[in-house]
């Protein structure tokens, strides 16, 4: 179940407009009933904003840290009301391409459109808005030994935000993880670590050029904010996306497992994250371009290769988290 429950934010040319303290944040997703994403059931916080590009992420929509238009053309009816309130609503009347670069966010068109095939990606919420969704499933994290998890797009890019989230869980007992692709500095991360139960760190490639070449950055801070993270984390978990013929190799594959087992010694564990093409058609909803082979999977024996050369090195590996 996903829901978020605030107004859109609206008209915001360069990153959104938030409380400089923290009270309220973007929020492009909240999911209940999560099992992968930590201990137990949990409720995903997802936040807007992402320092990487990766070819073959699952949710483009959270890259961009201002709110953004999404369209649904299965859904749209062709009344072309969305026009009349578009600067550059005769360019779409005549390609049915909504022009993304013109685009000025007003999301007057969202209003406009009864059909439901124009919605805004990113809406602010409140601390106390973000409560209230987690309160609703306080049994379910009693019972299963769950709780709130953090995470994006990239959590740390709302560090006001997210550390106060963290900070109300914390109050009211509630078990809090956070999820990083470690590309933050490391002053932010560590002090949101402070109110975390479980980090959830992704390391996607060992080599810096390839690293860079797929993400557009290179892994540097990756590695050395995750040596650092490991040192003051009450609980931290390596998660592996598996991405086929792109780190999949098995020089690659062994190259994590002997970072993690000789640089991470307080790490235990890697969740190996099986690669899938569902952000193709979410691309398509907010403008993007996907951009890794749809036509890829990770086979059975691609992935008990992983499993096993990540276990020679003493470590409990787990297939899909």
């Amino acid at each position: 179940m996903s829901e978020t429950n605030a107004t859109p934010e609206r008209g915001k040319a360069g990153r959104p407009d938030l409380d400089e303290d923290g009270r309220s944040g973007l929020v492009f997703d909240i999911q209940r009933f999560s099992l992968n994403d930590g201990h137990g059931i949990r409720t995903l916080v997802f936040l807007k904003g992402c320092p990487l590009r990766c070819d073959w992420c699952a949710n483009p929509e959270s890259q961009d840290p201002r709110p953004e238009l999404r369209f649904l053309e299965e859904k749209c009816e062709r009344c072309f009301r969305c026009v009349e309130h578009c600067p550059h609503g005769e360019e779409f009347k005549a390609t049915h391409t909504i022009p993304r670069e013109d685009c000025r966010r007003c999301m007057e068109c969202v209003d406009a459109c009864p059909y439901g095939a124009r919605s805004v990606v990113g809406k602010r919420m409140t601390v106390d808005e973000v409560m209230a969704v987690a309160r609703r499933d306080r049994v379910f994290f009693q019972n299963s030994g769950g709780g709130v998890t953090v995470g994006g797009g990239e959590a740390t890019m709302q560090p006001e935000f997210c550390d106060r989230i963290l900070r109300a869980c914390k109050v009211e007992g509630i078990h809090t993880a956070i999820e990083t692709c470690g590309v933050t500095p490391w002053s932010t991360l560590e002090r949101i670590l402070q109110q975390v139960d479980l980090l959830l760190f992704d390391l996607k490639h060992m080599d810096s050029a390839a690293h860079k070449a797929r993400t557009g950055a290179s892994n540097t801070l990756v590695l050395q904010n995750a040596e650092a993270a490991a040192r003051v984390a009450r609980e931290m978990i390596v998660r592996f996306p598996l991405i086929p013929h792109y780190n999949d190799d098995l020089a690659n594959v062994e190259a994590l497992g002997r970072f993690v087992a000789d640089r991470l010694p307080e790490v235990k564990r890697i969740d190996v994250m099986p690669y899938h093409s569902m952000g193709a058609s979410k691309s398509a909803q907010v403008g993007k371009v996907f951009r890794y082979d749809q036509s890829l999977h990770n086979s059975d024996e691609k992935l008990a290769q992983v499993k096993t050369e990540l276990s020679r090195h003493g470590l409990q590996v787990c297939i899909g988290g």
